[in-house]
């Protein structure tokens, strides 16, 4: 919104792409570091603890779990997002006489999340 007001639309959309690209990217370069550093472990420990072929196997059961923690990371974030706009909402009413959902509260942004 704010590169929209400031340049225009086309700056503010190649502004939302390229953020969504680094972001993307982290994500994706994270995840080979980890399942990278996981194989490396995994084949240091040597042939007595895992055979090569089962690494895949731990490899995606690593994969599950990071969904597994992304999914509760997202559910705890929807909570605290919850929180913060009814308390937005009570606070606007009672100390600003401000109807709910109003522009003029600043807090009204965690509607926008």
């Amino acid at each position: 919104q704010a590169a929209h007001n400031i340049n225009g639309f086309d700056d503010s959309l190649q502004l939302a792409i390229r953020s969504g690209a680094v972001a993307g990217f982290l994500v994706v370069a994270l995840s080979a570091c980890g399942i990278s550093f996981l194989f490396m472990v995994l084949m240091g420990m040597g042939a007595s603890y895992f055979q090569p072929q089962q690494i895949p196997m731990l490899i995606v059961g690593y994969g599950f779990g990071a969904s597994f923690v992304a999914l509760f990371a997202q559910l705890g974030g929807g909570i605290y997002t919850k929180a913060a706009d009814v308390g937005a909402d009570i606070v606007g009413k009672i100390e600003g006489r401000l109807a709910e959902d109003d522009l003029r509260n600043p807090a009204v942004v965690a509607d926008l999340v």
